[in-house]
């Protein structure tokens, strides 16, 4: 019984290659993040990877813009079994926010979007700039135009006031930089990990 055990940890134990990544040196990417796959992984400048947060290229690479952040158990990158979606770029343009729980094998996220805790934004899904997907929301192969809000039971709207408002955008982008700031001094950064 106890042999066993020890076969299972030594399998465990082995490490999966390390996939193809260019990580900006700004970045902070906890030693308890996971990265994984073998298509190119870009990682841009002062982006943060919570701890379990997991970014995953065995289907298609992955680009992550700058001033992103990826929460705990959220997953970024297409999943083992993307259909007719395999080799398709899964792409976070920059300031974007996936908070945790939530995973995006999207096609594209939009500047300045937040996707919020357990949201599922499928395959071949294209979000516009500073969209809002509420908590648990599912979306699936579809686009959705700059400034959308979705909440509820799948209800949209457009945030016109962010839409008409160059200063509420630019408050947002200034709120998310001093996020990233305040996690820079709370999340423990070991880049080197990933890179060979």
């Amino acid at each position: 019984m106890s042999g066993s055990g020890s076969v299972r940890r030594q399998a465990s134990a082995i490490a999966s290659p390390k996939p193809p990544c260019t990580i900006h040196p700004s970045a902070i990417i906890s030693d308890k993040a996971v990265i994984v796959g073998t298509h190119p992984i870009s990682i841009g400048e002062n982006v943060v990877l919570h701890p379990f947060a997991k970014i995953t290229s065995n289907t298609g690479a992955v680009r992550i813009g700058k001033n992103c952040v990826v929460g705990d158990r959220a997953t970024v990158g297409l999943s083992d079994s993307p259909g007719s979606y395999a080799g398709t770029t899964v792409e976070l343009e920059d300031g974007v926010s996936v908070e945790s729980g939530s995973t995006v094998q999207a096609e594209k996220v939009g500047a300045g979007s937040t996707i919020e805790a357990n949201s599922t934004l499928g395959p071949g899904v294209v979000i516009g700039m500073f969209c809002k997907i509420t908590a648990s929301s599912r979306i699936q192969s579809e686009t959705l135009p700059d400034f959308t809000v979705v909440y509820g039971e799948n209800a949209r709207r457009i945030d016109t006031t962010t839409k008409t408002r160059s200063d509420v955008r630019d408050l947002k982008v200034k709120g998310q930089l001093m996020h990233i700031e305040t996690l820079k001094r709370l999340v423990p950064s070991n880049t080197m990990k990933w890179l060979s």
